[in-house]
């Protein structure tokens, strides 16, 4: 019997769960925008207004990356309740 290799294996699951929010960050020039990804939708509205707080932004959103769903943006109001997170 011949096998090929790899062949039966079985791939391991993911050590980190799969990111499911965006924070994107616009920033004046020079600085670049950023984009970080969260997991946890409350770690991603904390960084959004830690970073607003601090300045170091001209506006922030949080992007549900399932659907495109802005939960948060404060320049254009939005800011789901938790429970639509």
């Amino acid at each position: 019997m011949t096998r090929l290799t790899g062949q039966g294996r079985k791939t391991p699951p993911p050590v980190w769960p799969q990111d499911r929010y965006e924070v994107v960050c616009e920033r004046d020039e020079p600085h670049e925008n950023t984009r970080d990804r969260y997991h946890f939708p409350r770690h991603a509205v904390r960084s959004a207004h830690d970073l607003e707080t601090a300045g170091l932004a001209r506006r922030v959103r949080v992007v549900r990356l399932s659907d495109g769903v802005v939960i948060y943006d404060r320049v254009n109001g939005v800011d789901l309740p938790a429970d639509e997170w």
